[in-house]
């Protein structure tokens, strides 16, 4: 199937993947995507199993590699302290400029 369309950017730079986009590829929630800068653009592939290409799994297993044991020794309970203050804020933050 070959899809094509022109979006624009939100004030914060999001885009949003078309429906139909999404649903070709398989993309929901739970997939994560890679996104590749090129010269003329940037290249947004799924990472699952039914379309993820060997150089997807490539980069999925490099991150995968260099994240390893990131949090070991971690303060959990304040880590979550920490995220739900910065997300009270963001809120607050979006919410004024309404």
């Amino acid at each position: 199937m070959n899809l094509t369309t022109i979006t624009k950017p939100n004030s914060k730079g999001q885009i949003v993947i078309p429906k139909k986009f999404r649903q070709e590829l398989n993309i929901d929630e739970n997939v994560f995507v890679n996104l590749i800068l090129r010269s003329d653009g940037v290249l947004i592939t799924p990472l699952n199993k039914s379309t993820a290409s060997s150089d997807s799994k490539i980069i999925f297993q490099e991150i995968l590699r260099s994240t390893s044991g990131a949090w070991k020794g971690d303060n959990w309970k304040e880590t979550e302290k920490k995220r739900r203050k910065t997300e009270i804020q963001a809120a607050k933050s979006a919410k004024s400029e309404w």
